[in-house]
């Protein structure tokens, strides 16, 4: 399967588990989900911007991605739960 045969949200949910690990501290060591031969170069920013790409098939993500651990708290979750009911 190569990229530009898919549509930009199938890529996106094949990258999910990549931009979790990467978003969590750990972006060695991932396969391209896409060709499942390439090793990933991918990094995030201190800006959390993410940058991943596959020498193999030529797959290239970027983008900004929150870290869970750092964007979720219980405080804001009821204020969510306050103003939506």
């Amino acid at each position: 399967m190569r990229p530009q045969d898919l549509e930009k949200e199938e890529i996106l949910l094949a990258l999910q588990d990549v931009l979790t690990s990467v978003a969590s501290g750990h972006p060695e060591n991932l396969r391209c989900p896409i060709c499942e031969k390439g090793n990933l170069d991918a990094e995030m920013g201190e800006d959390n911007w993410v940058r991943v790409s596959c020498p193999q098939c030529g797959l290239s993500f970027e983008g900004l991605v929150g870290n869970p651990e750092e964007t979720y708290s219980h405080q804001s979750r009821g204020k969510v739960r306050d103003a939506f009911g």
